[in-house]
């Protein structure tokens, strides 16, 4: 497997940290990540959401504020 140098030496540094092989690391990031399973666009964003103040409450529901909203 072929890594970036930056990538290369963060694996090196947390294997001799943890006094594992790096293949072990490797193998424990790729099952944790094949466990999470998709991700839809909201769970990724969901502690974006509701963190902008926009000073205007009726922005769902407003019609003048809606025209040629999805054009």
């Amino acid at each position: 497997m072929k890594l970036p140098d930056p990538m290369l030496a963060w694996l090196e540094k947390e294997a001799k940290r943890a006094k594992r092989p790096k293949s072990a690391i490797v193998r424990e990031i790729l099952q944790k990540h094949q466990k999470a399973g998709p991700r839809s666009a909201l769970d990724m964003a969901a502690d974006l959401c509701g963190s902008v103040q926009s000073g205007l409450r009726d922005l769902s529901y407003n019609k003048k504020r809606l025209r040629g909203f999805g054009r």
